[in-house]
């Protein structure tokens, strides 16, 4: 199962795995290299937010957080 296909790994919260989950495969394939990578914090919120599920930096920065070593970019 691919980034895309699957759920978000570590502890995503609710506003940010509802985004992901809105998302299109694309759009998840898309978007992970930036969340898992070192694509700002508060560049990702501002997107989101635009496009429809706001998400708040602080949330971001604590689910990059979580992620084991192995799947940050």
């Amino acid at each position: 199962m691919g980034v895309a296909t699957a759920p978000l790994y570590g502890n995503a919260g609710p506003k940010l795995a509802a985004a992901w989950a809105a998302m299109s495969l694309d759009e998840r394939d898309a978007f992970w290299a930036h969340l898992a990578g070192d694509t700002s914090a508060e560049w990702l919120s501002d997107l989101l937010t635009r496009h429809g599920t706001p998400v708040s930096a602080s949330t971001i920065r604590a689910y990059r957080r979580s992620l084991p070593p192995e799947k940050r970019q």
